[in-house]
């Protein structure tokens, strides 16, 4: 068991790092930027091939990989440097990682829904017994159109809509085309709140399978701007955060294949939405940078740049120590 959770753990966060340093490789490659080495993995080299001009290279610990551009920690003259490429080339290549874990999650966790069936609609299919809905008297094959003022088109919709109005509710329901008004309160159950309905599942066709995923990916992307918004505001500490220890105590934990996938695109945008906070030594502090040289019409002085980015990385070194302690308290 041990051996298989490292194995999971290992190609987990390795694989979401390649494909993260694969994006930053892929746009310098298209930008005619000088990438001096590619290496998959860290460590000593167990094989290198030279290219035309970048040297391959696969090292011995396989956790991620690294690119090596000419002019990226130290400035160069050369023409085809990352220092002399145009400010919107360097701003592509360093947003690139982040945006390809972003457009990874998405797309699998699109394909994770899509193929676990067809939507659910906002059709009654029965209602359940002690709930508010029973109650009221909304019936087998009634169309839950709208709670208070939110219009409801399918059983995500309705579960959102009560989670934010669960006090006092107005539901309005479609019955054979009769449009009848209930008010009720919606029941409290695990800190989730439910009118007591089971809704019909859409027909099994693939444009309904598509629906399924994209509302479930809109809500998916939606829910990752909900904490990063919650982490700002302060509802959220610091401590609530999770790091390598705990992602890996996550992972080894999954059950079956498509758990472990699920957690795959989890990881892959948080990597990716992490990456792009403008914080130094980040990607997205890099292009912050950028932003700054645009509108100076200047860079920074190479001194200051080196130590803003020593900073941030000081900070994140700080901050991963305090998120790994914590990992390892709720894990022991």
């Amino acid at each position: 068991m041990f051996i298989i959770n490292a194995i999971k753990i290992i190609f987990l966060l390795g694989f979401l790092i390649l494909i993260h340093e694969l994006g930053h490789f892929t746009v310098a490659k298209l930008c005619k930027v000088k990438v001096n080495e590619f290496a998959i993995g860290f460590g000593p080299t167990i094989w290198k091939k030279q290219g035309k001009q970048t040297k391959y290279a696969l090292r011995l610990i396989p956790l991620g990989g690294f690119v090596s551009m000419e002019g990226e920690e130290e400035r160069s003259e050369e023409k085809d440097s990352f220092s002399q490429a145009s400010i919107p080339k360097r701003i592509a290549i360093v947003a690139a990682g982040a945006i390809v874990n972003i457009v990874f999650a998405i797309f699998i966790y699109f394909v994770l829904v899509a193929t676990s069936g067809p939507y659910i609609t906002n059709e009654v299919a029965t209602t359940i017994e002690g709930y508010p809905a029973k109650e009221i008297g909304i019936q087998e094959g009634d169309k839950i159109i709208q709670i208070n003022d939110e219009k409801i088109n399918n059983f995500y919709d309705l579960n959102n809509a009560l989670q934010k109005n669960n006090k006092e509710i107005k539901v309005k329901v479609d019955r054979n085309g009769k449009i009848l008004e209930y008010t009720t309160t919606a029941v409290q159950n695990n800190n989730s709140y439910y009118l007591g309905v089971n809704l019909k599942q859409a027909e099994d066709t693939f444009i309904n399978r598509c629906i399924n995923g994209t509302i479930m990916t809109k809500d998916f992307l939606l829910s990752i701007v909900d904490n990063l918004k919650q982490l700002f505001s302060g509802n959220v500490g610091v401590d609530q955060m999770m790091g390598p220890v705990g992602i890996s105590e996550v992972v080894s934990k999954t059950n079956g294949l498509r758990e472990f996938v699920y957690m795959l695109a989890l990881i892959s945008i948080s990597l990716g939405v992490t990456n792009l906070l403008p914080i130094p030594a980040l990607d997205g502090g890099k292009i912050l940078i950028l932003i700054i040289e645009a509108i100076r019409r200047k860079p920074l002085k190479e001194k200051t740049e080196i130590n803003i980015q020593l900073l941030g990385f000081s900070l994140l070194i700080a901050l991963s120590l305090y998120v790994t302690y914590n990992d390892i308290l709720r894990i022991f």
